[in-house]
């Protein structure tokens, strides 16, 4: 799956078997789990922000009353991180689409984090934090999750709830079901 590095929202791919409401807390999941690696000052890849991205301009920092060496965690952009949505009537069956509300202030906000523009007509060499994005297994995790409080497999099906329980073990005889 290719990093999103330019767009304001994200297209994912989930289970088609998942109606709306289930798309719905999909999304926020994945909204929340975006906006907490974030704020915790991580990429996509759930290290640190690393080079110039990993720094503030010295005059950023004496407004945020930090060292411009970091670490960078987006924690100003709060406000931003917050006005994640999902876009219902862009989520058919089988995809999910977050991100921001077109020509908002917190989608410029975004678009300067992602691409590194932060204002100016062409990228600041290295200050790139493209954040909304997700790794397929983070995706993949949050929608097991879900999948296992409501009780289906991966396919729709109904998770046998004594076999989620006990992993396949009898739980009189201690040996595994077959």
């Amino acid at each position: 799956m290719a990093r999103n590095k330019t767009q304001t929202k994200l297209k994912l791919s989930i289970p088609k078997f998942l109606d709306s409401q289930d798309r719905l807390e999909i999304a926020e999941r994945v909204i929340e789990f975006i906006a907490e690696r974030s704020r915790d000052g991580h990429s996509v890849y759930n290290r640190p922000w690393s080079g110039e991205a990993g720094r503030y301009t010295e005059e950023y920092a004496k407004q945020k009353g930090v060292s411009k060496n970091g670490p960078v965690d987006l924690s100003l952009s709060h406000s931003m991180l917050d006005a994640m949505k999902y876009f219902k009537s862009m989520s058919k069956a089988g995809q999910i689409t977050v991100g921001f509300t077109k020509g908002s202030t917190n989608e410029r906000k975004a678009e300067g984090n992602i691409t590194g523009k932060y204002g100016q007509e062409n990228p600041i060499a290295g200050k790139a934090r493209p954040f909304l994005d997700i790794l397929k297994k983070d995706l993949n995790a949050i929608v097991k999750e879900y999948q296992e409080e409501i009780g289906e497999d991966i396919h729709g099906n109904p998770i046998d709830q004594t076999e989620k329980k006990t992993g396949g073990v009898n739980p009189i005889t201690g040996e595994r079901d077959e």
